[in-house]
């Protein structure tokens, strides 16, 4: 199986609220587990109040598919494609989910990989973009992320990347 990455953002469509904010994390990460065990897919979603910022791996067929899914839903609107590629090896293990808030960690992990302190992937170069989502990916509980184990379609175990520096 050949693998494709791509990674996109949308404009949020939802009012987030304090308490809805974790509910919200879980369920994404729920969606994204049911339908992702069985397709091969992994990758990241960070959001916030204005954005949705995604990375998708897998089979290019289930990415496309999926995003045809995910363009229909009324959670978001004007969906933006920044970058579709072949890679040779996964960014993300599973899935991730995110919500890009404000704290003197967070903040400094968006001065690190771009140019403000606030997720804005519309002021956001690629590699930034890649940056920020593993760093995110690292980031535990306590910053409203979640994290799914990896899925295994038909028995085979994608392999994550390695880190690097």
């Amino acid at each position: 199986m050949s693998l494709s990455q791509i990674i996109f953002y949308s404009h949020n469509l939802v009012n987030l609220t304090g308490g809805s904010m974790r509910d919200m994390v879980r369920d994404i990460l729920a969606a994204c587990n049911r339908y992702d065990r069985g397709s091969g897919l992994t990758g990241a979603l960070v959001f916030n109040e204005h954005f949705f910022l995604q990375a998708m791996e897998g089979e290019a067929s289930r990415i496309s598919e999926q995003l045809w899914k995910l363009a229909a839903d009324n959670r978001h609107n004007s969906m933006i494609l920044l970058s579709a590629r072949p890679v040779h090896e996964r960014d993300f293990r599973g899935w991730m989910v995110g919500y890009a808030g404000h704290s003197e960690a967070l903040d400094a992990l968006y001065l690190r990989y771009g140019p403000t302190a606030k997720l804005d992937p519309s002021e956001m170069q690629i590699p930034g973009i890649v940056g920020l989502l593993r760093a995110f990916a690292d980031l535990d509980g306590s910053h409203f992320v979640q994290h799914s184990g990896m899925p295994s379609p038909a028995g085979v175990q994608p392999q994550p990347r390695k880190a690097t520096a």
